[in-house]
């Protein structure tokens, strides 16, 4: 580890101790929940926080009750090591999320990013731009992994992973509703739930809806040749979801779950920058109107053998639909686009040795299909398709060498294959003719295997160490400057890392610990000519820190610290001036801290906050082009009132002004556009229980 390096952990631990940021834990229910308690879902092993080796940050359901966080991605923004930017998957470790499937190259190229989104084991489509996350209700946990999870979830997982679990049916009647306003963009949330047994314990319901209507904060300006064709200023989410869950008594130890769920999202979200100028005057950089939807069937069967053995089975379809309408200052480059997706996806799995405290894991195979067609109708002229599945095996198996050693092994095998054309259109006078044709043929098997070494120091201690592959596949993309179609390879990484788990006073001071090492190899990233291609090696290393603990009955404490250091190394003609350069959107340091106060069984109050450091946009380092360096404030107070929980809180309490993203005014962006945090933005909900 560098000098520079160690002086950024003593400065950063300093700064985290001063820091005020976000508490994950909102009552007592959960204020005092040890490490030993949490069940981590996201690995498909369910151990506990305290057993996990891989480093993974937990927001509980607590801090996604109230309207704190209108998104997935706002919710995980102040995880240490994680920087969220408009409109893309989070970037963890330096390492951007999007990978190869952003912008233009991911309609052209159907690649997927390098974080995976799952919500309840289903991957959320990403094409292009992050849309569809808005709105979070009946959530009851979110697990933010940082470093490849590739030989669970396969390919699109080589920076990380985000798994959402949702609310399942309860055999005891319930029911919720929740009513709350932000004032920045004026939303006006509008939630229920119900759940409760159709037949007594045998068959139970579980029902859910959310809608969310806003209106943007920016300050549109309407071009003097035309007018816009939608509402510019319009946001507008509506989310349901139904759960039947069935346990016949009939068959013990055989329970089913059939799951309808939907998702649209309209409105000017995603990708929303601002001219470079003046940010903080809210004139956008480009007007879009994103329209998403999403509907998902899905079916889990889970059937316990013995006390030794069980078998879980996930299937699950899907219809997606992704587009926007474009509002350009030329009339005639006014964009329609629309995506239509549906997949399929299957993942059956065999547990064994359940009762065995010695030998004990799990065998899958999964398989994944989708059926893409997108078109551009105006503006920009073309059209294409895309097939690709991926077939898998997989498992896990971990073996108690002694009472203190214990050793985890898994690996992957896919086989995946993608065919996917991308048409270029014209018009000649009334007619759309086909002017050229470019094929994404590939096929390919990958291994990916991890192993950990587990070491139980006492009852209170647990060490680990662990080493793991992750894999992105080859793919291409169009280049719309020189109208060429091209073609780049697969990326992988090696991940090495060390970890500790503390719990102590009785759970009520957990302690958590990751120092990592990431070598790239074949890192793809947009080159100087704007076309996608392969960096011999990127080496990635740092640490995470967490902390959380009750200090007495009504005082609680929170903390987080992420150090970073990324270096590209490549002898290429192609990345010869990026040979000892830092990745973009690899803040050194990242920490969050908070405090968080019961004046009494019924009132609480919070004080919390984030520090992001200073980072690169691009991978040349061009310093006009640097973001973060900021520090954001967040005050919240409870109240609860028998079946009433009144919340208000206010994000960005001191109104800070700071960057996620720049980048200058040139030749084809006369204004340049910039990314920024959200203004000061008070909320306030009301949510009745029984």
């Amino acid at each position: 580890m560098s000098k520079k390096f160690t002086k950024h952990l003593i400065a950063a631990s300093l700064s985290c101790a001063f820091l005020n940021t976000a508490a994950f834990a909102e009552d007592d229910n959960t204020a005092h929940e040890s490490m030993e308690t949490i069940v981590i879902m996201g690995e498909k092993a369910d151990r506990t926080l305290k057993d996990t080796a891989s480093s993974v940050s937990v927001i509980n359901e607590e801090l996604l009750k109230t309207l704190t966080h209108l998104s997935v991605t706002s919710a995980v923004s102040e995880i240490a090591n994680v920087v969220v930017k408009p409109g893309a998957l989070p970037d963890i470790r330096g390492v951007s999320g999007n990978g190869a499937a952003a912008g233009f190259n991911g309609v052209t190229g159907g690649a997927k990013g390098r974080v995976s989104i799952l919500v309840d084991g289903i991957y959320q489509p990403y094409m292009a731009d992050l849309t569809g996350d808005s709105g979070i209700w009946d959530v009851e946990q979110i697990e933010v992994f940082r470093g490849p999870q590739s030989t669970t979830n396969g390919r699109n997982s080589i920076g990380g992973m985000i798994f959402i679990k949702t609310k399942d049916p309860s055999f005891d009647w319930e029911a919720a509703g929740r009513l709350g306003y932000r004032n920045q963009s004026d939303y006006i949330d509008t939630s229920v739930m119900a759940s409760g047994p159709i037949i007594e314990d045998e068959l139970a319901f579980r029902f859910t809806a959310q809608g969310l209507q806003g209106n943007d904060y920016d300050n549109s300006i309407i071009h003097p040749t035309h007018d816009p064709e939608f509402d510019l200023d319009k946001l507008k989410t509506t989310r349901y979801g139904t759960k039947l869950l069935w346990k016949p008594k009939a068959l013990e130890g055989f329970s089913t779950m059939l799951s309808f769920d939907s998702n649209s999202e309209e409105g000017n979200s995603g990708r929303r920058y601002f001219r470079n100028d003046d940010p903080w005057a809210f004139v956008p950089n480009f007007e879009r109107n994103m329209d998403t939807d999403t509907r998902t069937t899905k079916l889990n069967v889970d059937y316990t053998i013995d006390k030794d053995s069980s078998v879980d089975v996930l299937w699950a379809y899907m219809d997606h639909r992704w587009g926007f309408n474009s509002y350009e200052l030329v009339e005639a480059r006014n964009q329609l686009l629309i995506m239509n997706e549906k997949n399929v996806t299957f993942d059956g799995k065999y547990n064994f040795g359940l009762g065995d405290a010695a030998l004990k894991g799990f065998i899958g195979l999964a398989y994944f299909e989708r059926e893409q067609d997108y078109q551009s109708h105006t503006g920009f002229l073309y059209q294409g398709n895309d097939s690709s599945d991926s077939r898998a095996i997989y498992g896990e198996v971990s073996y108690n060498i002694n009472e203190q050693f214990s050793v985890i092994s898994g690996l992957r095998v896919e086989q995946e294959s993608q065919f996917r054309d991308y048409i270029e259109n014209a018009m000649e006078g009334e007619q759309l003719v086909h002017r050229s044709r470019s094929i994404l043929d590939q096929e390919n098997t990958i291994r990916l295997p991890k192993v950990v070494l587990q070491y139980k120091i006492n009852e209170q201690h647990t060490a680990n160490i662990s080493a793991r592959r992750g894999y992105n596949s080859a793919g291409g993309a169009f280049n719309w400057m020189t109208q060429q179609y091209y073609y780049y390879d697969a990326e992988y990484v090696n991940t090495y890392e060390a970890g500790l788990r503390s719990s102590l006073n009785e759970g009520n001071v957990n302690f958590s610990a990751n120092v990592f090492f990431n070598a790239y190899q074949g890192y793809q990233a947009v080159g100087p000519n704007r076309n996608i291609d392969n960096l011999a090696r990127v080496d990635t290393y740092g640490l995470e820190l967490e902390v959380s603990a009750m200090l007495s009955d009504n005082v609680q404490v929170t903390g987080g610290l992420g150090l970073l250091e990324t270096e590209m190394k490549d002898g290429t003609e192609t990345f010869k001036d990026l040979d000892g350069k830092e990745l973009n959107s690899a803040p050194k340091i990242t920490a969050n801290a908070g405090v968080k106060y019961w004046v009494n069984d019924a009132f609480n109050v919070g004080l919390s906050g984030n520090y992001v450091d200073e980072f690169f946009g691009t991978f040349t380092n061009e310093p006009e082009k640097k973001a973060g360096n900021y520090s954001l404030v967040r005050v919240h107070a409870n109240y609860e009132l028998e079946n009433w929980l009144f919340n208000v809180f206010v994000n960005n309490a001191l109104d800070r002004q700071a960057v996620t993203h720049r980048s200058p005014a040139n030749a084809r962006d006369p204004y340049g556009n910039a990314g920024i945090i959200d203004p000061r933005t008070f909320g306030i909900s009301a949510t009745y229980t029984f």
